[in-house]
């Protein structure tokens, strides 16, 4: 039996947007917050946390920091501590990262939330790695690709 999720991605870059709309069109309740400037996302965008407690899992970027303690959310409008984000959550709730601190877990722990790294999956490991050589551009000049990333596509080589 298939089950409506309310679900909230909060921060991160294009891959967060993406993950949004596609667990949108699976049919759960996305909210979206710290995504205000990811073009052409057309979920609810949320200013506040204030109902974030009601979400029956929360999916934060990867990595999960930026700077310090602050969320990692280059598509965001204003800056957000992941102190804030964690003080929003109820204990319990669950939460995956990518490539969660220390520190992070840390906070998590003393908030009783159920804490997972999706980053330490090896399989998703070995598949971020295909858009990350891509982005990789040749000195100088942009890639001149859509960013659709498919295995086996164009590749830039790295030399000094």
């Amino acid at each position: 039996m298939r089950r409506e999720l309310n679900l909230w991605v909060i921060g991160g870059d294009q891959r967060q947007a993406k993950l949004a709309e596609l667990l949108d069109a699976d049919g759960h309740t996305v909210h979206t917050f710290a995504l205000e400037r990811a073009p052409e996302l057309t979920l609810i965008k949320e200013r506040s946390l204030r109902e974030i407690e009601l979400a029956h899992c929360v999916v934060l970027p990867l990595p999960v920091v930026a700077e310090g303690s602050m969320l990692n959310a280059p598509l965001s409008s204003a800056p957000h501590t992941m102190m804030s984000i964690l003080d929003a959550l109820r204990p319990g709730q669950i939460i995956c990262a990518g490539r969660i601190t220390s520190e992070i877990t840390a906070l998590a722990e003393e908030r009783g939330l159920s804490l997972h790294d999706y980053f330490s999956r090896e399989e998703l490991a070995v598949a971020n790695a295909i858009p990350t050589v891509l982005a990789i551009k040749p000195r100088g000049r942009p890639i001149q690709r859509p960013p659709k990333i498919m295995n086996a596509s164009y590749c830039s080589s790295l030399s000094s």
